[in-house]
């Protein structure tokens, strides 16, 4: 009885033992499968924070606007419908063959003579009149290969593989053309990121400054030392400075954000441009060497004489799609009637067509030929569209060019000027709404100025744009002015 009570409490003790370590194992289970599911619920409840990217290079933002752009992406998809379209047509010199298979069941007396001697069946007997004005009908599994191959059509394929080249060499062209187009956008962004920031800092300075003059007018005015009409007048003065500060904030942001659609970037995406603008114009040149230059280098130039040259050849080949055309032939045919004997069949041999009367020719014609002078009156309205935009830029570009020693000039007379105000202030001969006036002043020149060091580059590089020169080549040259760090 006392064995009996031990091995009891033995078996209670290794069975409470045993629930205690399983406890454990499913209380550690249950603490990994939380903790391993707990970011995942995190991720899908909350939306990953937006981490900042430390500096980017124009050349670096060029980049992420080629990869997002999507009108360069249509023009890579329409390349390929090119290159799809040329491959069909030099199939055309290729055979073509196709596998046939038939199932024919007839009592036709010319049917069913043919069926027998198709498949090996016709015999003696098959000669009798009743069988053969009145036959049983038959059946006849038909297997075989048919195929067919130009010979000679009168250069009609050849014309058609010429047009889908040039057709090609048009879309490869105009893709490049995107990608100017592409480096524009974003130069014109970035360089509007890099305005914004600096007249950010012009403006946060200014303010920080108008606040000191403002803490120590505040001072004198309680103490009775100026006229309470001369500070609220700086008060008012001051918030049209301090509206400035907020709206060039604003204006940074909405830079950047604009800059983070074109890169295909989170809206909020927190980075810091490279470089600064320059501080000196590059040279303007002639106009008429721009023009040269457009008439050499404009991809989408290039691409239009491309359609009008494959143009011209498929009016030509509309010319003359009447002419002769041959085509060589061939098939091998098993016939069956039970799927188990049969006869075998080839032919082989040439043909030959001549369009004698078609009606459509005239208007196929007369289409070709139409839709080639409208290709030509494209090219000549895209020619003219360049030489206003190259003489519109000129003009902008030579007055901005005027307008930079004017205001460089004039935004040191106004720093001297404040400076002046701000001792004769000291002094007690102005008033501290002279000196914040003469502070916006200041502030008004300084931002002209960023605006027009903004113009010199945009305006540059619309230039080169217009002429087709913003290649690779081009926006490499343009991170380098900026001060970027190669890459």
């Amino acid at each position: 009885m006392t064995d009996l009570n031990l091995n009891f409490q033995n078996c209670n003790v290794r069975s409470k033992m045993g629930l205690q370590t399983m406890r454990k194992i499913i209380s550690l289970v249950l603490a990994w499968t939380v903790l391993s599911a707990q970011p995942v619920f995190a991720q899908e409840a909350v939306a990953p924070p937006i981490t900042e990217a430390g500096t980017l290079t124009f050349l670096d933002c060029y980049k992420k606007v080629l990869a997002h752009y999507p009108a360069l992406k249509k023009r890579y998809e329409q390349l390929e419908q090119a290159k799809a379209g040329r491959n069909m047509a030099i199939a055309d010199l290729f055979p073509h063959i196709q596998g046939v298979a038939s199932m024919t069941t007839t009592n036709d007396p010319v049917g069913v003579f043919g069926m027998l001697l198709q498949q090996n069946k016709f015999s003696q007997g098959d000669f009798e009149l009743d069988k053969l004005n009145d036959p049983n009908h038959r059946t006849d599994y038909r297997l075989g290969l048919e195929g067919e191959m130009l010979l000679f059509d009168s250069f009609n394929t050849i014309s058609k593989i010429r047009s889908a080249r040039r057709v090609v060499k048009s879309a490869d062209l105009g893709a490049d053309f995107t990608e100017m187009e592409a480096g524009i956008v974003a130069l014109e962004s970035y360089l509007g990121i890099l305005l914004t920031k600096e007249v950010l800092a012009v403006t946060a300075a200014m303010k920080e400054q108008s606040d000191r003059d403002l803490k120590q007018a505040e001072d004198l005015n309680q103490k009775g030392l100026i006229l309470g009409a001369d500070f609220y007048a700086a008060k008012v003065i001051a918030a049209g400075i301090e509206r400035e500060r907020n709206r060039a904030q604003a204006m940074l942001k909405s830079s950047r954000m604009i800059m983070n659609i074109l890169m295909g970037e989170d809206l909020e995406w927190m980075w810091e441009p490279a470089g600064t603008l320059p501080e000196y114009a590059q040279d303007k040149g002639e106009i008429r060497a721009w023009f040269a230059k457009a008439s050499q280098e404009r991809k989408d130039l290039a691409a239009l004489d491309q359609m009008i040259d494959a143009q011209r050849i498929e009016a030509l080949r509309q010319k003359t799609s009447f002419l002769p055309k041959f085509y060589g032939f061939g098939s091998l045919n098993e016939h069956s009637h039970d799927w188990q004997t049969g006869g075998e069949d080839f032919s082989v041999g040439i043909k030959g067509s001549l369009d004698l009367f078609d009606p459509t020719l005239p208007g196929r014609i007369k289409g070709a030929q139409h839709r080639y002078e409208e290709l030509k009156a494209d090219r000549q309205a895209l020619s003219d569209e360049i030489a206003r935009g190259l003489a519109g830029e000129m003009t902008r570009f030579e007055t901005v060019i005027l307008d930079f020693p004017v205001l460089k000039q004039a935004s040191k007379d106004a720093e001297q000027a404040s400076d002046l105000t701000a001792k004769l202030y000291q002094e007690g001969r102005k008033s501290i709404a002279d000196l914040l006036e003469m502070r916006r002043a200041a502030l008004t020149t300084k931002t002209e100025l960023d605006r027009v060091l903004f113009s010199l580059e945009v305006e540059y590089a619309k230039l080169l744009f217009l002429s087709g020169q913003l290649d690779e080549n081009g926006i490499r040259l343009v991170n380098t002015r900026l001060k970027g760090r190669a890459s």
